[in-house]
């Protein structure tokens, strides 16, 4: 029984029942919220790089999502460019807009880089409204073709569900690999002191605009995702509030944890849908984000260092038991007679 694995990682174990998840589940809705968490899950890991991993406050991702969305949005639309380029483009989007604004704010720290960005997303959000030129302001654009690939375009939610988990794996396998490297290991010193590292050769300034960059740009690539499965885009898709929530989906999850952004964006992106039935009507609609406030504060009192705490060890399940039941098995032999 050699070939029977002792352990497997947690994460290879949750993508499996995704996979299958469409197998049991056929409603469009359940579908719609599972892409909608995809989506939370790839922006609360990008924020936690730069959050979690770099150690530096930024409250404004909201802003590189709306500005890769507008990218590929406009690409699409107007000059007819296929899903797969403008996903790339709104990641270089992204990418170059973190670069900028980093080259400009990382010589800041804590509250006041915090403050850079949270007014950084506001600018953003208001250049979309009034460049109509351009965005077409609070109307939005509109009719936004969907992914074709080798000519099966996408139809419905399932095709979207398989892509964006596809997504999820690449978020998470690229920040891990990131992690585990040498640029990974300078981002964790500098986190945890950054004087100490630049005494040990390392520098801060370059280590973190890096790090804001790859964060940018995993949000741009969202922000095309986005614009082309819901084929619309506004200034109203990713505002303030969004930014806010992904802070708190990593704060829950575990600031610093490789695996915590994602039980952290799924509770609390879930947590409005689930109740929705409950706080139907106009009146009640805003008991809502209530609810999520409220779940984050107990959860917080009862364990502060979130679900996954600050790690980026790897989590394994060990599946000796289920290994000595077929060993057994095997080894057991029939009584002579």
């Amino acid at each position: 029984m050699n070939w029977f694995p002792r352990r497997v990682r947690l994460l290879t174990l949750a993508l499996v029942v995704a996979l299958l998840l469409p197998i049991f589940v056929h409603s469009p809705y359940a579908l719609h919220v599972m892409v909608l968490l995809g989506i939370w899950v790839v922006l609360a890991e990008s924020l936690n790089f730069v959050t979690g991993f770099a150690g530096q406050l930024a409250l404004g991702h909201a802003a590189f999502v709306t500005l890769g969305g507008y990218a590929g949005a406009l690409l699409m639309v107007n000059n007819g460019w296929p899903f797969w380029p403008a996903l790339l483009v709104g990641g270089g989007t992204g990418f170059v807009t973190g670069l900028i604004l980093g080259l400009m704010a990382l010589r800041l720290r804590g509250d006041y880089l915090g403050m850079v960005t949270l007014g950084f997303g506001e600018i953003v959000r208001l250049l979309a409204v009034n460049l109509v030129d351009i965005t077409r302001g609070p109307m939005g654009v509109p009719g936004i073709p969907r992914p074709v690939i080798f000519g099966f375009k996408f139809h419905g939610e399932l095709p979207f569900f398989y892509l964006i988990l596809a997504l999820i794996v690449f978020t998470h396998m690229s920040i891990e690999r990131m992690l585990f490297s040498r640029f990974g290991r300078a981002c964790l010193a500098i986190r945890d002191d950054e004087i100490a590292a630049q005494a040990m050769g390392v520098k801060p300034y370059r280590y973190k605009v890096l790090a804001f960059c790859i964060s940018s740009a995993y949000a741009g690539l969202m922000g095309v995702f986005y614009c082309s499965w819901a084929t619309f885009f506004s200034p109203d898709a990713f505002k303030l509030d969004d930014s806010i929530m992904l802070s708190v989906m990593i704060t829950l999850g575990g600031i610093g944890s490789l695996v915590g952004a994602i039980p952290g964006a799924i509770g609390i992106g879930a947590l409005p849908e689930l109740l929705r039935p409950f706080t139907t009507g106009a009146r009640v609609a805003s008991l809502r984000l209530a609810g999520v406030g409220l779940v984050m504060v107990v959860f917080l009192i009862l364990r502060p260092q979130g679900i996954a705490g600050m790690s980026i060890e790897k989590d394994y399940i060990s599946l000796e038991p289920l290994r000595r039941l077929f060993v057994r098995g095997s080894n057991s032999k029939p009584e002579k007679t």
